[in-house]
Parts: C-alpha cells; structure tokens; sequence
C-alpha cells in the first residue's frame, strides 16, 4: 500500500510538473497584420459655369445619333438645365436628362413634348346599295 502511495504521489508530482513547465513555455509569436485603410478618396467636384455646361450639353446632344436629328434646345441658369422642343418618342424626351447631368447640370427640367404620330387615314366605307 505505501508503495500505490508513493506511485500515485509520484505521478502526480510528475503531472504538476508538467503543467507547470507548460504554463512557462511561451507562444509562438503570431503574425501582425497591418491595418486596412478603409479611407475613401472624395471625388474631386468640378464646378462648371452654366455656359459650361450648356457648351456641353449641345456637344453631347450633337454627338448622339437618336437626338442630333430632334428638334431640342437647352438653356442652362443655375447649374439648372432646362430643355424644350419635339421629339418623335418618350425614349428621346428621357434621354435629355442623364445627358444633362454627365454634362455637370445639378437639376433638369423637361418640358420637350411628344409628336403625335400622324394616323394613317381612313379608307372610305364601301357605299351601301
């Protein structure tokens, strides 16, 4: 029986000792990772005049195979451009706006119309007899 005591205090001895030199037994050193930036870069805002962006305007209207045949003029005041005439379909009355703004105006206003397209005309009903 002293001989089990003196095995069991032995291991237990020797398991102290084993957590304890673990304890002491310093980490790998992990690797830093440097921080992420995660500023994002303002745009840089140029500020046309409104003959800028009217000068533009005409360019890019000139420029678009749909809109350089329709009947369309543009007046710019205040970064606000303002656009009046015909056009032949709503696609050519929508298409002013996102021109307006990649030319630098802040707000549209649309006032072009719509031709109505002409009605083919009616053929006469065949008299009755």
């Amino acid at each position: 029986m002293t001989k089990m005591k003196a095995m069991i205090g032995s291991a237990t001895l020797a398991g102290l000792l084993a957590v304890a030199a673990a304890a002491q037994t310093p980490m790998p050193p992990t690797k830093t990772v440097a921080p992420v930036k995660t500023e994002k870069k303002a745009k840089a805002t140029v500020v046309k005049s409104d003959a800028e962006i009217q000068a533009d305007i005409q360019k890019r209207l000139a420029a678009a195979p749909k809109l350089k045949a329709e009947n369309i003029s543009a007046t710019v005041a205040g970064g606000v451009a303002t656009f009046t005439g015909t056009v032949k379909n709503s696609g050519s009355k929508g298409g002013v706006s996102s021109l307006a703004r990649a030319a630098g105006a802040k707000s549209v206003v649309n006032n072009i119309t719509i031709e109505k397209p002409l009605k083919p005309a009616k053929a006469a009903a065949p008299a009755k007899q």
